[in-house]
């Protein structure tokens, strides 16, 4: 319980100083759909809702994850009724590769961008709640797969 407790001060103390925008830094490539209406032609969209098209998206967000100067696109979806999911449709050139399924937080789902190690591809930030419980996790594209690098709290929030 300390542990968590530590965790959760820790988490708080990050966010106070670098704020929703980081610490001092703009994002490298600022997401270009990002509350706004992804265009019905969007290959990618296309690809995500042939493969699952029960799915209900909620939030996504494109930028280049993969660092080969196309966009991707981040999709976050109702799985069923209590459980989200996100995954993310890379896209290599109008061919489309979806990556793993990984648990999206319930509400107030937030995707930042950041380069946070300085160097590709690009890391992005993950944050939402279920209730009262709030959660963050650091994502990477590696060998074309959703890896969650260091999270806080994402098990209660999503």
């Amino acid at each position: 319980m300390r542990a968590r407790s530590l965790g959760f001060i820790v988490a708080s103390l990050i966010w106070a100083f670098c704020g929703p925008v980081g610490c001092g830094e703009e994002p490298r490539d600022p997401p270009a759909a990002l509350d706004k209406g992804l265009n019905a032609s969007n290959g990618r969209l296309q690809f995500f809702r042939a493969r699952h098209p029960s799915q209900e998206i909620f939030k996504w967000a494109e930028a280049d994850l993969n660092d080969d100067g196309r966009a991707d696109l981040i999709v976050m979806y109702r799985v069923d009724p209590d459980h989200n999911g996100m995954r993310v449709i890379l896209d290599f050139g109008g061919f489309y590769l979806e990556t793993n399924e990984v648990p999206a937080p319930y509400s107030d789902q937030v995707i930042q961008f950041r380069d946070i190690d300085r160097k590709p591809p690009m890391e992005f930030i993950v944050q939402g709640a279920r209730g009262v419980k709030m959660g963050f996790a650091v994502f990477r594209i590696e060998e074309n797969r959703l890896v969650d690098l260091f999270g806080e709290g994402m098990r209660d929030c999503c």
